[in-house]
């Protein structure tokens, strides 16, 4: 049995399909390559802007929360978190808590474009009236305010003598009825005051003043022809500073007296032996006063004729506290004899002329 032989391969056929194809499309093969790639860089594009923009738009929208039940000042700050903003307030009355949130509109979870207004019903009194929060503190005002569906709005702290944290000023004014949700500004003591400017006053005066104010008063001595006067201040004039706190004033006292030299001992005459001079005034006067008496400081100034004296005196507890005191006498051998005003001024008396003035005039005790 013979085996069958394949058919003999003869020359290719001008007419083959295949051929036909290849050699017969005006299109070449690189040119339906770049074809390919851009019909896929347009298929990329076309995706892009689907899912970008997509994506814009879920970035530009927020589903709005539920606000029912809070205060308009929750309320506000819980939507203007999610990029939202409060639209009209309107009130009605209601069981709840007066200035708590009936309703929203739209309703929460509406998705909103970011901005959009959040219209609110609110429990309360639709034509409010601004309630009186003067001198309560911060916390009790603005609690006040939610309270009547009003809003607390600027908080300005400046200096004022009222507690720290304490309502000084509010705009509007008590009493002014006014829109659901508007906004009250508080102003808020913050406990400071600037400090007086006391420098060139007696101290008894710049120390009330300072008291009076709030302030505590320490007191320090420099020596000074300027005796019983503030000469400087720390903190210094104008410098706020809290209630309570301490003010030092520096204070003018007078400059001690220097070593007396010794004076010649005056030659006696029939009129006067005893010796005219600040030491011997002070020693004199001295042994005068009572041990209850304020204490005797110096000896300001005094004036000796023809047996007669006038000794000015300055006494006192403190610098603050001096006064002049006058003496008048006569010479008794080597010491000196107080006498009372009203004989040294009584006619004839012998007080000299040049005497009479300092002795007799009304003003210094």
């Amino acid at each position: 049995m013979s085996t069958p032989q394949p058919p003999a391969t003869g020359p290719t056929d001008p007419t083959d399909s295949t051929d036909v194809e290849t050699k017969g499309s005006p299109l070449g093969t690189p040119v339906w390559i770049a074809i390919v790639i851009i019909v896929g860089l347009l298929a990329a594009g076309l995706t892009w802007l689907v899912t970008g923009r997509s994506g814009d738009d879920q970035g530009s929208s927020v589903t709005s929360s539920s606000v029912v039940g809070f205060t308009i000042q929750e309320a506000t700050e819980t939507l203007e978190g999610q990029g939202l903003q409060v639209g009209e307030i309107s009130l009605e009355p209601s069981d709840v808590e007066t200035g708590r949130v009936l309703g929203q509109n739209p309703p929460a979870g509406t998705s909103l474009a970011l901005g959009s207004r959040v219209d609110l019903v609110v429990a309360g009194d639709a034509n409010p009236i601004v309630p009186d929060v003067l001198n309560l503190s911060e916390t009790e005002a603005v609690n006040t305010l939610i309270a009547a569906g009003l809003r607390p709005g600027q908080l300005t702290r400046s200096s004022s003598s009222e507690p720290a944290g304490q309502v000084i000023a509010q705009s509007p004014v008590a009493g002014e009825q006014v829109e659901p949700g508007t906004v009250v500004d508080l102003r808020i003591s913050n406990g400071q005051v600037g400090i007086a400017d006391v420098v060139g006053l007696p101290i008894a005066e710049a120390r009330a003043t300072l008291r009076n104010e709030g302030f505590r008063v320490s007191v320090q001595e420099e020596q000074s022809g300027r005796v019983g006067v503030v000469l400087r201040q720390q903190p210094e004039p104008g410098t706020e500073a809290p209630l309570d706190s301490v003010v030092v004033l520096t204070v003018g006292v007078a400059e001690p007296e220097p070593t007396p030299t010794p004076e010649p001992t005056p030659t006696p005459t029939p009129e006067a032996q005893a010796v005219c001079g600040k030491d011997v005034f002070f020693r004199t006067i001295s042994g005068l006063r009572n041990p209850g008496d304020a204490p005797l400081q110096f000896i300001e100034d005094f004036i000796c004729v023809s047996g007669w004296a006038v000794a000015f005196a300055a006494v006192g507890n403190e610098p603050d506290q001096i006064v002049l005191q006058r003496y008048i006498f006569t010479a008794s051998g080597t010491s000196w004899e107080r006498v009372s005003r009203d004989r040294a001024c009584a006619p004839g008396s012998g007080l000299p002329d040049p005497l009479r003035e300092p002795a007799c005039e009304r003003n210094v005790s």
